[in-house]
């Protein structure tokens, strides 16, 4: 078997809170916020990798984890196996820029007192390229990779539309040749109209550099649209994953179900299973047992008390529910971190 572009093994990020004077004089131990639990996952060269979930469910922190940006309570991210950690210096700056990001909103993550060239520029100055006259080319490279003309570099951000600003989020990051991108909720901000512009580039950026995305979204008709693979999180855990075809045309978990009766129309038929109900839970608190089944339309008494562990099913998905025969059970948790 081929070593996956990335992976993440037993990944977790835990957030205490800090005690109050009565949980110190009670010796009481703080409580903590599961923002992503024991999450494994992989992506391919070339692929694309969806993360879906409601606000709250831990997809950002994930995107953050992958990025390296915040460090992990347990688990470790490897790229093409190897850790960022434990690499030389050299190889460890190289893991390093494999893996870029598009954030969500293209207002805020551009300098608007910087032309878009120098914006772009500047991650070729880090990246060690020192001849001016190369980097001037490899912007207007990259410029024109985005469908902008090159003579558009001198320009402003704010001269520019929110889909404009994005596309020059998207340059930015190819400016220091990645091979995964991590895309956190990048058409979100977007017209609907744009959205398919910006997704169109995605994908055609795919084939032409042999890309691979990590996208995180609460949309699901841009999922079925461009992924490949689909990674479904509530409270920080997987409730399901699996390949995104069979996924969206036969959801195995309740939760799953539910997101997708709730979104927009995708050109599909509807299971008869209702829209999320209720409100998420206290991630500081979560239900014991499976965390779901406090909204749950299929509850049963194991679910009150016992944990689901991700069992493989038919199509190559995978789900966290009793629902499904061979289920096995989960251990909770310890109370504390």
């Amino acid at each position: 078997m081929t070593t996956p572009l990335l992976e993440a093994r037993g990944l977790s990020k835990h957030y205490p809170f800090p005690r109050s004077v009565r949980q110190w004089v009670g010796n009481a131990p703080a409580r903590v916020l599961r923002a992503v639990d024991d999450v494994d996952l992989t992506v391919e060269s070339g692929r694309t990798l969806g993360v879906v979930g409601e606000t709250g469910s831990g997809k950002s922190t994930l995107g953050r984890l992958l990025l390296r940006l915040e460090r992990p309570t347990s688990g470790q991210v490897l790229i093409d196996g190897s850790s960022p950690d434990t690499a030389g210096a050299a190889r460890a700056h190289q893991l390093r820029r494999d893996v870029q990001v598009v954030l969500q909103d293209p207002y805020t993550s551009l300098n608007p007192y910087l032309t878009i060239g120098s914006a772009i520029e500047e991650v070729l100055t880090v990246g060690g390229m020192t001849s001016r006259e190369e980097r001037r080319a490899r912007v207007a490279e990259l410029l024109e990779q985005v469908g902008f003309p090159a003579a558009w570099s001198e320009r402003k951000p704010g001269q520019l539309s929110g889909g404009g600003r994005q596309r020059v989020s998207i340059a930015r990051a190819l400016a220091a040749g990645p091979r995964l991108i991590v895309a956190d909720e990048p058409v979100s901000a977007l017209d609907v109209s744009v959205q398919a512009q910006v997704l169109n580039l995605f994908q055609r950026l795919q084939r032409e550099l042999d890309l691979a995305y990590v996208f995180i979204t609460h949309d699901l008709a841009v999922l079925e649209r461009i992924a490949d693979r689909v990674v479904v999180l509530y409270l920080g855990r997987v409730v399901e994953t699996g390949p995104a075809d069979a996924l969206f045309a036969g959801p195995a978990h309740p939760y799953t179900q539910a997101l997708l009766n709730a979104a927009p129309a995708l050109g599909r038929s509807r299971s008869t299973s209702s829209a999320v109900a209720g409100e998420l839970p206290d991630p500081a608190s979560p239900p014991a047992g499976c965390t779901f089944h406090t909204r749950c339309p299929f509850v049963m008494d194991v679910c009150r008390t016992t944990r689901p562990r991700l069992t493989p099913i038919a199509g190559g998905l995978q789900a966290a529910c009793h629902l499904h025969e061979g289920s096995t059970p989960d251990p909770d948790p310890p109370a504390t971190p």
